[in-house]
């Protein structure tokens, strides 16, 4: 699993993991340099009917500081919306972990610490593996498996310069606050965010315990890929460059590996998001006017996409630039 999955991610995830504590390590001088030599176009996408335009943007939700993805384009459909959506906007995003959190309790309460779950000779395996993290060993073995993996891919970012402060949806909050346009969440944080939690991880610490079991112990080589870590410069920003050339995969990897693991990711932060997604997308054509909606490149990716959700409901998107 790569140590930068949660760029991937989508903002659920990601503000998730944000809220756990990250060892502080110094930056590397020149690690993260990046040069653009080319015109920068993100992906879009346009859904319409007689009186509705939707623009699908996809996004990256942490960039470095100046890093360029704006264009005329991306400008003018800006200054044209009548509103921003967004997965979650900032004011829908606040309070929703206290909403929450009873239920959360409640979950935790009942569920059987990851350790009492594995094989004795994994289990100091799954010390060694939170030691490396740097998060609390009590707090990561009593939350389910998927969320604490969530909170080791983010310990991983330590370093990395990338921040919400520039990525492309905070940026766009802030315009549009300032022009005093509205901004709407295309989905409730709270309950996503406790699908992670309420999610049955028992296949998933099943699958957790072979991979300890396999896992030499004394690298993260094996569960975590190091091949992030070698890499310097535009290599190390190479999806943030393929993402600003407008460049769409037809597959689309959060980094979990094929297994149980992987499955049980795609399934809550991809696959039933984007079918639900789809869903409110014909609903809002219903409405007149222009949206802008800019939400994870990612769930325009692979055939499980917010755009194959779509076509299933017999609406073709068409992508403009």
């Amino acid at each position: 699993m790569t140590s930068r999955v949660l760029k991937a991610l989508g903002a659920v995830a990601a503000t998730l993991a944000a809220t756990l504590p990250l060892p502080l390590l110094a930056q590397e001088d020149g690690r993260y340099a990046f040069t653009q030599d080319y015109d920068p176009a993100p992906a879009m996408w346009e859904l319409s009917d007689e009186d509705t335009t939707i623009y699908m943007l996809g996004t990256i939700h942490l960039l470095p500081e100046g890093f360029r993805w704006r264009n005329p384009q991306l400008d003018t459909i800006i200054e044209e919306a009548d509103v921003l959506v967004v997965e979650t906007s900032d004011a829908d995003s606040e309070g929703a972990v206290e909403s929450i959190s009873p239920k959360i309790v409640r979950v935790l309460a009942n569920r059987q610490p990851t350790s009492a779950q594995l094989s004795p000779q994994s289990r100091p395996r799954w010390r060694q593996l939170v030691a490396m993290s740097g998060l609390p060993f009590e707090y990561v073995d009593n939350v389910p498996v998927m969320v604490a993996l969530l909170g080791f891919g983010q310990a991983g970012l330590a370093g990395d310069p990338s921040s919400y402060d520039h990525g492309v949806e905070t940026v766009l909050q802030r315009e549009f606050t300032e022009r005093g346009k509205p901004i709407e969440s295309i989905e409730d944080f709270g309950r996503v965010m406790y699908s992670l939690f309420r999610t049955d991880d028992e296949a998933v610490v099943s699958e957790l315990d072979v991979q300890l079991r396999q896992w030499g112990g004394k690298t993260l080589d094996g569960l975590y890929s190091a091949e992030t870590q070698a890499l310097v410069g535009n290599d190390y920003w190479a999806m943030e460059h393929a993402w600003a050339r407008g460049e769409v995969a037809e597959e689309f990897d959060l980094g979990f590996g094929g297994g149980k693991i992987g499955d049980a990711f795609n399934e809550v932060l991809l696959d039933r998001r984007n079918a639900q997604w789809a869903a409110w997308l014909e609903n809002r054509l219903e409405q007149p006017g222009t949206v802008l909606l800019a939400v994870g490149a990612g769930h325009f990716e692979g055939p499980e996409s917010v755009l194959a959700y779509l076509e299933g409901r017999g609406l073709r998107a068409r992508r403009i630039n």
